[in-house]
């Protein structure tokens, strides 16, 4: 219910307010033939013709430079944790309105130099339906729905140090909502716009030993669960020219408290809850597209605010090829 509720508010504030462009038929014609490949973090509306398979794999580099306190303050200095992320997004069009898409994530963690853990991270599965398309004419939006679970694949408990935690330990659902509109400014250089959401709730609690995720230690045995997590995102791409494209992302991630049960290695009992964590951030990019179905985008991702979160830079690079 909760994930219902805040999916039909995200569709009506979404679905509000976006401008609509009086454009003639040759901004019609001038946006149906830019190229876009990103932005970095926005999610894409579904695939428009069925058959058609889109791949995008990212590398990143994350550096953590300090922390958000329970005030929001940053403390600045990191503990010297960097990770290499492996990002890759597979989207398959099942028809001209439904794809289906995953995201393996394989992540490598550095305590300064020294190797500290690597591994796969939980799997995101989702199927998106396009309920309306875009208008490049008017620049009414398009409107895309997904709903999909995020499989538990990760390592949480029996860790040797907690870098070596990656994923949460049980299933969760999650839903979401994208919103593009495309359409031309003054001179010539198309603009794509989206806004984006999503709700990640988990479906049940995670049976939880010795060393985890959740900050237990060895000996203890228990459950624990994760809170609600929402995310919500503007995106937006602004054509030089056909193949060159400045993008700028900015996303405010929000992190419910966890719930965890049980008894440590001296048999005492155990019922806490975590803290409220979030964080906001922007992500600058700049796109290159040799055609409409390849391109190539390199930025950056720079936490600006958080409450109970690392502070961090994220460089990062990315191919799309559309088949």
């Amino acid at each position: 219910m909760k994930i219902r509720r805040a999916a039909q508010t995200l569709l009506a504030l979404c679905t509000l307010g976006l401008p609509v462009a009086g454009m003639a038929q040759d901004a019609d014609i001038a946006v149906r033939n830019q190229w876009f490949t990103g932005s970095l973090e926005a999610s894409s509306p579904a695939l428009s013709t069925a058959g058609t398979l889109a791949i995008e794999p990212y590398l990143i580099y994350k550096i953590d430079t300090g922390k958000y306190d329970n005030q929001g303050h940053r403390h600045p200095g990191g503990d010297g944790v960097h990770q290499m992320q492996s990002v890759t997004v597979f989207k398959y069009a099942l028809t001209n309105r439904v794809s289906f898409q995953a995201l393996p994530t394989f992540v490598r963690v550095t305590d300064g130099h020294d190797p500290r853990g690597s591994g796969i991270a939980d799997l995101p599965l989702e199927l998106e339906y396009r309920l309306k398309d875009e208008n490049g004419r008017t620049g009414s939006p398009s409107i895309t729905v997904s709903a999909g679970v995020v499989l538990p694949i990760g390592r949480y408990d029996h860790l040797t140090t907690g870098l070596d935690g990656l994923g949460t330990g049980t299933m969760l659902a999650k839903q979401g909502i994208v919103v593009e509109s495309l359409f031309d400014t003054k001179g010539g250089h198309p603009v794509r716009i989206r806004l984006f959401a999503s709700v990640t709730e988990a479906l049940a609690s995670a049976d939880v030993y010795d060393l985890s995720v959740y900050g237990t230690t060895d000996g203890f045995a228990g459950h624990a669960a994760p809170g609600v997590s929402v995310q919500v995102g503007v995106a937006a791409g602004y054509a030089l020219d056909q193949r060159w494209v400045i993008a700028l992302d900015l996303v405010r991630s929000d992190m419910g408290r966890s719930r965890l049960t049980g008894v440590d290695s001296s048999g005492t009992a155990l019922r806490t809850t975590g803290q409220r964590a979030s964080r906001t951030i922007l992500a600058p990019a700049l796109e290159y597209n040799w055609s409409a179905r390849a391109g190539l985008i390199a930025g950056v991702e720079v936490s600006v605010a958080g409450l109970n979160t690392p502070s961090y830079v994220a460089p990062q690079i990315a191919i799309a090829l559309a088949f």
